[in-house]
């Protein structure tokens, strides 16, 4: 059997990308973890042979079962929906639930501090 890799935000841009670059290295199964497995870009995924899960990041729990037997995450939060806080508590949900899963690869998609890198001057917090 091949590998689990787990995909956050399934059927997004840069989810759904990721999810095509797999699938073609042919080294994987698939995982993808969407908020509505019933939309169209859900399963157009199923199709390909993409196991698609309901997740929502915000809850731990649902992290947790989302990355049962995977051996590596591509995560990446939701900030436009729900803010920085959320977004915090997104990212933490997931490397918590990625640790208690074993999971060997965990690559969080984002961006440097802008504010940081800029002395100030730059303040966008959505990367």
């Amino acid at each position: 059997m091949k590998p689990v890799i787990v995909v956050v935000g399934a059927t997004g841009q840069q989810g759904g990308s990721v999810i095509n670059a797999l699938i073609n290295s042919n080294k994987w199964t698939v995982r993808g973890l969407s908020r509505n497995i019933s939309s169209e870009g859900s399963q157009k995924l199923i199709a390909n042979g993409v196991q698609i899960i309901s997740c929502n990041i915000d809850c731990f729990d649902e992290c947790v079962e989302a990355f049962k037997d995977a051996y590596g995450v591509f995560a990446m939060t939701n900030y436009w929906e729900c803010g920085m806080t959320k977004e915090y508590e997104q990212g933490m949900n997931m490397v918590n639930a990625a640790k208690q899963q074993g999971v060997r690869h965990f690559i969080w998609s984002s961006l440097p501090d802008t504010k940081a890198i800029s002395n100030g001057q730059l303040d966008l917090p959505h990367y």
